[in-house]
């Protein structure tokens, strides 16, 4: 066990020295080319991860060790709290006259310098705390989306024989025996509804009048009305020029010989 433990802190102490290298080069990043910033910030971020890896090795120590610090932490947390409890009681004792101003300068600085000691070991303690979440967080992170993207590849990649099998209906698929029990009772039906209607439209027909185009019957031709006779036979000639004449003229409408004298000796 020991021996992991130096390891770890081995590890922890390149990955410290890494990630202060990479703060340095962001700094330098404009006094030189970009290749040549690029090509150095991939060394060390190619570095940071092989010693992620190494680390994530030894999550199960780093997750021991953070239960280990909650707990000193708690512990430190309490001397501080009893600190801060002496050095109120001591200023009181020291308003009310019970102590000397040098007894209670005394008390003040004693217990001043044992609160510097209690912050600075409960920084220490919260930054190695925090140091080790965030890894264990960050690893954790890393390992979930690896398992996404397994899960996703699997997905598109499925075996050429597997099938996926459809969700069953809420209602069952009817049989063909039960499609043609069906089909048969529709004709049968269908008929006696199809002469009901011809009925109906025959009816309707019959009680609208129409022309006889519209009824399909031939129309019978309409006489056009008699055209008046000449009465070409009852008019008189002229016996001179011959000119026809009405038969009650006396003259001839043309020459003006008599014509009646004439049609009486006729």
């Amino acid at each position: 066990m020991e021996e992991k433990w130096h390891e770890l802190r081995e590890i922890e102490a390149q990955r410290s020295d890494i990630i202060i290298k990479l703060k340095r080069i962001e700094e330098k990043q404009s006094t030189v080319s970009v290749d040549v910033y690029t090509k150095v910030k991939k060394d060390y971020e190619d570095k940071l991860k092989q010693i992620n890896e190494e680390m994530a090795q030894h999550v199960d120590l780093i997750k021991n060790e953070l239960a280990s610090l909650k707990q000193e932490e708690e512990k430190v947390m309490q001397k501080e709290k009893e600190i801060k409890f002496k050095m109120e009681e001591s200023s009181l004792r020291y308003s009310i006259g019970e102590y000397d101003e040098e007894s209670f300068k005394k008390m003040r600085d004693e217990n001043n310098k044992d609160m510097e000691v209690i912050e600075s070991e409960l920084q220490k303690l919260r930054e190695r705390r925090k140091w080790l979440e965030d890894f264990v967080e960050l690893k954790s992170i890393e390992e979930t989306i690896d398992e996404d993207i397994e899960g996703a590849i699997e997905g598109i990649i499925k075996p050429a024989t597997e099938t996926v099998t459809p969700e069953k209906p809420e209602e069952e698929v009817k049989t063909k025996e039960e499609i043609e029990i069906e089909e048969h009772i529709l004709e049968e039906e269908v008929p006696e509804e199809v002469a009901k209607l011809d009925e109906l439209l025959v009816e309707e027909e019959a009680a609208t009048p129409g022309t006889s185009e519209e009824q399909g019957l031939t129309p019978e031709p309409t006489e056009e009305p008699p055209k008046e006779k000449e009465e070409v036979g009852e008019k008189v000639p002229c016996p001179k020029c011959g000119h026809m004449n009405s038969p009650d003229s006396w003259y001839c409408e043309k020459c003006g010989a008599e014509i009646l004298d004439s049609q009486q000796s006729l």
